[in-house]
């Protein structure tokens, strides 16, 4: 006798995930390049960012991005209160400033922004100057999946730098591309 689709999905078996050893979801994610973008906000809240690499432009018309960030990094509480953000696409140059705020230092929130140059766009949170790309954003929608939000942001502003290499990670280590 075979189950039906919504017996599978009522089985405990069936918890989206399960089975898949975290450690080897981690491995397997490694392997694939991903730009890395540090992503930032500010505004009454005050000032947050964090490194990220799931980023992904949505729609062009009208423009929007997404990106996940941990729902317990403070950056995220600060993010969803101000409710922009600006998602900066990095240049090799900026290794060090991607490992500020990946939290590999002791510099924390404010403290991250004494490091690089930053200006604003239309929304007020900070925009690395020359990035490869920056992409100012207004929440649109904030989606706790798992242990992550999914943010989702029109974007309002654009800025770029000149055209160049953008820096990528994988097998855990920076790369240029």
């Amino acid at each position: 006798m075979t189950e039906s689709a919504n017996e599978r999905a009522e089985s405990p078996a069936a918890v989206l995930g399960a089975g898949v050893d975290p450690a080897r979801f981690r491995d397997a994610m490694s392997r694939v390049a991903a730009a890395v973008h540090i992503v930032t906000t500010g505004g009454p809240a005050g000032l947050g960012g964090i490194t990220a690499t799931a980023v992904t432009s949505i729609t062009v018309e009208p423009p929007m991005m997404l990106f996940c960030i941990n729902k317990t990094s403070p950056s995220a509480a600060r993010l969803i209160e101000n409710g922009v953000f600006c998602i900066n696409a990095l240049a090799p140059s900026h290794e060090a400033l991607s490992n500020i705020f990946a939290g590999r230092t002791d510099q924390h929130l404010d403290e991250r922004f004494t490091s690089g140059e930053w200006v604003k766009l239309a929304t007020g949170a900070p925009a690395l100057k020359g990035a490869v790309a920056a992409l100012d954003c207004r929440l649109v929608e904030a989606k706790e999946v798992g242990t992550h939000l999914i943010v989702i942001g029109a974007v309002e502003a654009v800025d770029y730098g000149p055209e160049g290499e953008s820096l990528t990670y994988v097998h855990r280590k920076y790369r240029t591309l």
